[in-house]
């Protein structure tokens, strides 16, 4: 349950929340979903009532600022269509004329895109864009789910088409600079309507740790979902490459929902693992062999924030901040380069000491937010401290 924040302004304007995409975004547990939930902790705390349309069950529904309408998505289909999807069409007609304030429709993601557009157009309303990605970039170069992978042909210009309208809202909130700078390239709009929400990621003390300062039996480490194909991509080529190459006694493993279990001599996949933090922070260093992905890589977030030293391809530590050599050893691909900057690693304890510290500093900086207090009253709202509130 969340709690709200002493001192917020009284509510002033409805926001609509278009939520098409599945998952628990008031109880989030992936990173697509975590950034969204501070968005809308965002929304609350500028004094707004909060009305989310989705195909999936939100947790927190006796939140009296928030509510929660569901729709059938016909197995995505509806989410896709969702312009279409007449179940959501009816409660969207409801809620609009429930509203008694003025109205902001605010899209997450460019499924419904096109209806979003218009209807805001019709009721005069704000339209706000949630984009993750730059989604016509992601559908291009292939970084999909493995769901995904049959009906790409299909996907990719649907997409495309419903990102060319979701931008043309009157603000889009993008999640880094390079996305911002994509944006006003590929679909040559003003660069002052688009709004950088940095991502964020809960901390907490119990994820200080002191770890070994010797170079031997060392656990390095990779996670991500194993069925969006970069990932999968990255847990093959440690297993086959990487793993084999490193001169030194150490061993590689990674998790992520949908990976195997599984031992091949140095490398271990563990499959899902539920308290990701606690995991990593027994872990000695970090890994990120992506060649493809869009967007910023919310997993370097978890290995920063725990102060794990990273070393990563150009492609895993675009959207951050992060200074090659300073907060990570960034290389270009996964090859000799690659393998080597590992060893080093290996070899020089100060280095990785000092690269974590660095980067946990910068996480902690631009990125963090520390949960306060836990607990239940009236409004049912969590309260945070928000150490990097974007302004919309």
């Amino acid at each position: 349950m969340w709690r709200v924040i002493a001192g917020m302004s009284e509510e002033t304007e409805t926001v609509i929340l278009i939520s098409p995409i599945r998952g628990d975004i008031l109880n989030p547990k992936k990173g697509g979903e975590v950034y969204v939930r501070f968005i809308i902790d965002d929304f609350l705390k500028q004094g707004n009532k909060i009305i989310i349309l989705t195909p999936s069950q939100q947790s927190d529904n006796n939140n009296k600022k928030v509510l929660c309408h569901i729709f059938p998505s016909f197995g995505g289909v509806g989410s896709l269509l969702l312009g279409l999807n007449f179940p959501y069409l009816f409660r969207l007609a409801r809620v609009v004329k429930q509203a008694k304030r003025k109205l902001k429709l605010a899209l997450n993601g460019p499924f419904g895109a096109i209806s979003t557009y218009i209807l805001s157009k019709i009721l005069n309303a704000e339209m706000i864009y949630i984009a993750h990605n730059v989604e016509a970039d992601r559908y291009s170069e292939k970084s999909v789910f493995e769901h995904e992978v049959t009906f790409l042909w299909v996907l990719s210009p649907f997409v495309t088409l419903f990102e060319t309208f979701a931008v043309k809202a009157d603000k889009i909130i993008a999640i880094s600079k390079m996305d911002k700078k994509r944006f006003v390239e590929r679909y040559i709009i003003l660069p002052e309507k688009i709004k950088i929400n940095q991502p964020r990621i809960i901390i907490s003390n119990s994820q200080n740790v002191k770890r070994e300062k010797n170079n031997k039996n060392m656990k390095i480490v990779f996670h991500g979902s194993y069925r969006y194909l970069p990932n999968k991509e990255a847990m093959s080529i440690i297993k086959e490459y990487i793993a084999r190459e490193i001169k030194y006694q150490c061993e590689f493993v990674v998790f992520g929902s949908g990976s195997p279990k599984l031992r091949q001599d140095n490398f271990l996949s563990l499959g899902f693992v539920d308290n990701i933090h606690e995991f990593l922070s027994s872990c000695d260093i970090a890994i990120v062999p992506l060649k493809r992905g869009a967007g910023v890589k919310l997993k370097m977030l978890d290995y920063m924030c725990v102060g794990l030293p990273i070393v990563t391809t150009k492609k895993g530590a675009e959207g951050l901040d992060l200074v090659n050599g300073k907060h990570a050893i960034i290389v270009d691909d996964v090859n000799e380069e690659f393998i080597k900057a590992i060893e080093y690693l290996i070899e020089n304890p100060k280095i990785r000491r000092r690269l974590g510290h660095n980067a946990k500093k910068l996480a902690k900086k631009k990125h963090t937010t520390s949960i306060v207090e836990m607990g239940n009253n009236e409004e049912g709202l969590m309260e945070i401290i928000d150490s990097n509130s974007p302004v919309y």
